[in-house]
């Protein structure tokens, strides 16, 4: 009977340690809790409030900065985008969300060509990921709704150095 308890417990943390959402990209979505970083004046940043307050920026690694309204890199909707030098960015959500998107490009002559996406929960545990083409050639949207809710999304670049992707009006629901 201790055994078969066990047995029981042991199944349901496997279940819950290897429950992985479907990421199903989805179109363009309206919502309140958008950034196209207009707001902040152009510059370099170690992160900070985005989404009117209701998330924050992070850097990935800790180094190098978050530029808002850098002139190689036009933003999709104007006058800024943002643009991690030599950073990934995560956005930590103050609430659970099932939906992310936003519009992703990379400077010229960045040696990045792709970008992965990583949504985490509340315990910072992995519920997805999926990987998505990126080039210089314009703004691209990529949007996922998620089967599991996630509380942080986690954008990285596959270039040699970190980061160097740049984003616009992205947003959760």
């Amino acid at each position: 009977m201790k055994n078969a308890r066990l047995l029981c417990v042991l199944g349901s943390l496997a279940t819950a340690i290897g429950a992985h959402a479907a990421l199903i990209p989805i179109a363009p979505f309206a919502s309140p809790r958008l950034e196209n970083f207009d707001a902040i004046a152009p510059g370099a940043y170690p992160g900070g409030a985005i989404m009117g307050g209701y998330a924050t920026a992070v850097r990935l690694p800790a180094a190098g900065a978050f530029l808002v309204g850098m002139p190689a890199l036009p933003a999709w909707s104007g006058p800024n985008a943002l643009y991690g030098n030599a950073c990934n960015l995560a956005v930590n959500l103050s609430a659970n969300r099932n939906a992310f998107g936003g519009y992703f490009r990379v400077p010229a002559g960045s040696p990045v060509t792709g970008m992965k996406f990583v949504f985490k929960n509340s315990l910072g545990a992995v519920v997805g990921m999926v990987n998505r083409p990126i080039g210089v050639g314009g703004w691209v949207w990529w949007g996922f709704n998620s089967t599991i809710a996630f509380r942080r999304v986690e954008i990285y670049g596959n270039g040699p150095v970190a980061g160097f992707v740049g984003m616009d009006d992205i947003r959760v629901n």
